[in-house]
């Protein structure tokens, strides 16, 4: 891991193991900062938005290759 995404004690970044559209990446990053801000750590906010979209009403990001791309890398906390 290059040491630029670790370098202060609790740095972490959200990561895609493959490609993802823009607009899939937007919903879940929606979704995971609004959990994070909520209080939720980052792994927490992590996993609710990747529950919010498999769980959508409208199935839209319901395609686990969309949501389960994320993947957190450095500090979970």
């Amino acid at each position: 891991m290059p040491a630029s995404l670790t370098s202060h004690k609790d740095a972490s970044a959200l990561a895609s193991l493959w490609e993802v559209s823009d607009a899939g990446t937007a919903a879940l990053m929606e979704a995971f900062y609004r959990h994070y801000r909520a209080g939720a750590g980052r792994a927490r906010s992590l996993q609710l938005a990747q529950i919010e979209l498999a769980r959508g009403a409208d199935g839209q990001w319901a395609d686990p290759g969309i949501w389960s791309a994320f993947t957190l890398v450095g500090s979970w906390r």
